[in-house]
């Protein structure tokens, strides 16, 4: 597979990027990039098999540091992140979906903070929600203290991934996004990070994160897929992670939840029996999990 433009030096940031039909939004996400006051980062950009007119929008960027991976059919987007993944030259990398916006001095305020940070293997920052015209109408802000911020590792994930940078040699060492997980791969990465050094939070919102009415986290079809990850990741978080006794109990929450939401939507199968043994469960296990306005409430929802 040949790059569009090869990038003349190593850059010190590798900026990854997957394209599925996303034309209406690809350009801005794309020149959110080329504007950023920290020039020396590389952009991979694997086109995904798209449908749309996305390739046609590529063609137009002549810089470089833009290099583009077109395949032929859509893999999948862990695959397409392992692919970036091992095209990427940098010490750090960054992540931007192609319908996300990163502001002026993401890169910038990022570099700087693992530079000053060794013992970091990931730094994340506040994003802004906005709409499909990018009007800002809501805000995500994780707690940027070192211990809050893991322990929210074991009920959510507070790091939205178009926020994310890493140090690429320890991903590397951790296997990079994981194999099997289909759709919380950067939460599956993020753990396996926080397992062997810090993670941490910029308070400031870096990033505008698009939030779509036909995102996979609320299609139907995906539900049974997403609350099984859900199982999965947060029981390792619980199993690896030293966590506080208020987020073991989150934790503990946050899985009853996820049987919760996974029983309805085998109830809904038609699986009568297994769907209704699976809600039940749930509720024995946190009783007040979907009730008044906890963290686990207000966060659980959110696009990650």
């Amino acid at each position: 597979m040949i790059s569009q433009a090869n990038h003349a030096t190593v850059p010190r940031v590798s900026v990854l990027m997957t394209i599925y039909n996303a034309e209406p939004y690809l350009r801005a996400a794309i020149d959110s990039i080329i504007g950023q006051t920290f020039l020396d980062w590389e952009l991979i950009a694997v086109e995904n098999g798209s449908t749309d007119k996305s390739m046609s929008v590529l063609k137009n960027y002549a810089d470089p540091r833009v290099r583009v991976f077109p395949l032929e059919k859509n893999i999948g987007r862990t695959p397409a992140l392992r692919l970036a993944f091992d095209q990427a030259q940098g010490d750090y990398i960054a992540v931007l979906d192609a319908d996300d916006i990163s502001l002026p001095d993401r890169l910038a305020r990022q570099v700087e903070f693992l530079d000053l940070h060794p013992d970091v293997a990931l730094v994340g920052s506040w994003a802004q929600h906005i709409d499909e015209h990018g009007k800002v109408f809501g805000v995500f802000e994780p707690p940027d203290n070192q211990e809050e911020l893991q322990d929210c590792l074991g009920w959510t994930n507070p790091i939205v991934h178009s926020s994310a940078m890493y140090r690429r040699h320890l991903a590397q060492e951790v296997g990079g996004y994981p194999e099997g997980i289909v759709w919380a791969q950067d939460l599956g990465l993020t753990l396996a990070l926080a397992r062997r050094a810090k993670i941490a939070m910029i308070a400031d919102h870096l990033c505008q994160l698009r939030v779509l009415t036909a995102s996979m986290t609320r299609s139907r079809k995906n539900q049974i897929l997403v609350a099984n990850e859900a199982l999965l990741l947060f029981r390792r978080a619980a199993d690896t992670l030293q966590l506080s006794a208020k987020a073991r109990r989150l934790n503990r929450r946050a899985m009853a939840i996820a049987k919760i939401k996974l029983g309805v939507a085998t109830l809904r199968s038609g699986s009568f029996r297994e769907g209704l043994k699976m809600v039940l469960h749930g509720f024995v296990a946190a009783p007040s999990a979907l009730w008044g306005n906890g963290p686990v409430r207000r966060f659980f929802g959110a696009k990650v």
